[in-house]
């Protein structure tokens, strides 16, 4: 995700009252890390933050995350790209830590996120370059 993809999206969460009444429902600030291992640049971190303003999404890690979710980059990106071309995605072996019961509430506002703010982007290439000719 780009910083540009993350404002389009930061502002269609911030126009919807759905999304904005459901984080406000939880009654305080929580953060669920996304941590993506092995990606081209090393880790990158997606991150929720829910809270009695809303939902937003950012590119950081915080230090200490309510919920933090463990999953390889690559596995990642190839389910996104299944998705996108409306093909099913091979499962993503995900390790999350946190309270069980605050995960499912934040899953339940995460999935009206994405529903207001799922976006069209251009995702990574996965295929290697081929090697040089000999």
């Amino acid at each position: 995700m780009s910083p540009a993809h993350v404002d389009r999206m930061n502002q269609l969460l911030a126009d919807s009252a759905e999304v904005r009444a459901a984080a406000a429902e939880l009654g305080g600030t929580y953060t669920m890390t996304y941590r993506l291992d092995g990606a081209p640049n090393g880790t990158e971190y997606w991150t929720t933050v829910f809270g009695p303003a809303g939902l937003r999404f950012e590119l950081t890690a915080p230090p200490s995350p309510d919920v933090l979710v463990r999953a390889d980059w690559t596995a990642t990106m190839s389910a996104l790209h299944a998705q996108q071309d409306g093909r099913d995605a091979q499962p993503i072996h995900e390790e999350t830590t946190g309270d069980e019961t605050l995960v499912k509430r934040l899953h339940h506002v995460l999935a009206l996120g994405r529903r207001v703010a799922t976006i069209q982007t251009r995702l990574p290439d996965l295929t290697e370059p081929s090697p040089p000719p000999r």
